[in-house]
């Protein structure tokens, strides 16, 4: 929950600081901006939420990816890391 939380959050300022960067440094383009937003983007997404992920024990947004890679039998995860893992994505 708390992942789920922190990305709605993310993702409805997403907006407002790219239009806040584009300000300061004087950007006018509209491909600027979307460019501001995609890095914003990767920033926020894959580099801050992986580092809390990792934190909370390779917790992750959607838990189903960590199902589909025990059945498929891909990864070092047992039975046992794959239970105790649902839990901490569910914070």
């Amino acid at each position: 929950m708390l992942l789920f939380l922190a990305r709605v959050v993310c993702s409805a300022t997403l907006g407002v600081f790219t239009d806040l960067i584009a300000f300061s440094f004087f950007i006018v383009q509209p491909m600027a901006s979307l460019f501001i937003t995609t890095i914003l983007f990767f920033v926020v997404f894959f580099v801050f939420f992986g580092i809390v992920g990792d934190a909370l024990g390779n917790a992750a947004f959607n838990p189903t990816g960590t199902a589909a890679f025990y059945a498929a039998d891909v990864g070092k995860d047992s039975l046992f890391t794959v239970v105790t893992r649902f839990p901490a994505q569910r914070l």
